[in-house]
């Protein structure tokens, strides 16, 4: 397909995975139930699209992200694509945690705001700063930046051993396993390290066995690869069963995660879709703005319609797109008003400017 094209359907891609990830963190039974008990039906609803869709959100961002770090990439590119990075994923980093730091102490010392936050007044010093700073403590959302950050650091370690069709096989498999077998590594994720690796994978080798990634499909295509999506889902249902292979396994719960992104990038491929609309070219602004947002609006609406399941079931559902205009009307003020702070803020994403779609949120 033509870049153009590419580009739109990695906005589509990402804007969608972003609204799954408002999902994720939009839960509010117990907010406007009072315990966990009354919340019971609307949290069975919500999980539906919070636990069971949203879930593949992160696991395609870290998908996406690694393939446009490693589509056409050679080792004289490295250099230039971390400076890109310092500029794109740390610099927003630190400057997102710095700010949800300060706002917890403040809001923890203002009186109409402290009940609302729900925390005793936040400590200011260096500990608490270097923690926030560093390790996300404020901003629970960044856990995922903080691991994209790590893999795009081994960056080298991933192009060397996924570059090679027999070695790429082999190390996706030793991570399988290490799923399976439920091993832990000290600060990165596996599950995490697999996903980027999965699509460091398909990336390098889209000029050959995974040429059609990027090419225009017919109907023919579209439903071979449809069946073969529905063929995996067999095999995952017969291992995941009780007793099975990948029962109560981590794995189970990656291949169920790893299915959901194909089949997006599947629907997302082969839909006719118009170009993306600029408010939809922003993920990473409203990836870093959502939760704090999410919480205020959960915690004002329980506030004002307590037990009220019908309420708390229309504000999750609509949560995404409310969390996608506050995101435009204060993206877009920033953008006008004060472009520089936005720029940082955005880890110079600038949609429409150079038109190129950056990594992932």
């Amino acid at each position: 397909m033509e870049e153009k094209q590419f580009r739109d359907k990695v906005y589509w891609l990402t804007f969608l995975f972003s609204l799954m990830v408002v999902w994720v963190h939009s839960f509010n039974g117990e907010l406007f139930m009072g315990n966990p008990e009354a919340a019971l039906k609307v949290a069975g609803i919500e999980r539906i699209l919070g636990e069971k869709l949203g879930q593949i959100a992160v696991p395609g961002f870290f998908m996406v992200s690694s393939y446009l770090f490693f589509r056409g990439f050679c080792w004289k590119k490295l250099l230039p694509k971390w400076r890109s990075r310092i500029r794109s994923l740390l610099l927003p980093y630190l400057l997102w945690n710095f700010l949800y730091y300060i706002g917890y102490v403040a809001a923890t010392r203002l009186p109409g705001l402290s009940g609302v936050v729900g925390k005793t007044p936040i400590p200011f010093n260096g500990g608490q700063l270097f923690d926030a700073l560093v390790y996300y403590s404020y901003n629970p959302v960044f856990w995922y930046l903080f691991q994209l950050i790590l893999l795009v650091a081994l960056a080298p370690l991933v192009y060397t051993v996924m570059r090679g069709n027999v070695t790429g096989a082999a190390a996706l498999a030793v991570m399988a396993y290490g799923l399976w077998k439920n091993w832990a590594m000290p600060l990165l994720n596996l599950d995490a390290l697999f996903y980027f690796c999965a699509a460091a994978w398909v990336s390098l080798h889209r000029d050959t066995w995974a040429r059609e990634i990027e090419e225009r499909t017919g109907a023919g295509k579209n439903m071979a690869a449809g069946g073969g999506l529905l063929l995996g889902m067999g095999i995952l249902l017969y291992l995941g069963r009780f007793g099975g292979l990948l029962w109560e396994r981590p794995l189970g719960t990656v291949c169920w995660r790893l299915w959901g992104v194909c089949a997006a990038v599947l629907a997302v491929k082969a839909a006719h879709l118009p170009s993306a609309r600029e408010w939809m070219k922003h993920n990473f602004f409203l990836y870093a703005i959502h939760f704090a947002w999410v919480r205020l609006i959960n915690k004002a609406a329980a506030a004002a319609f307590p037990g009220n399941q019908v309420i708390a079931l229309a504000v999750f559902i609509l949560m995404p797109a409310l969390m996608t205009a506050v995101s435009a009307l204060i993206g877009g003020a920033m953008r006008r008003f004060i472009p520089g702070v936005y720029y940082m803020l955005s880890g110079g994403r600038e949609a429409g400017a150079a038109g190129k779609p950056r990594q992932a949120p």
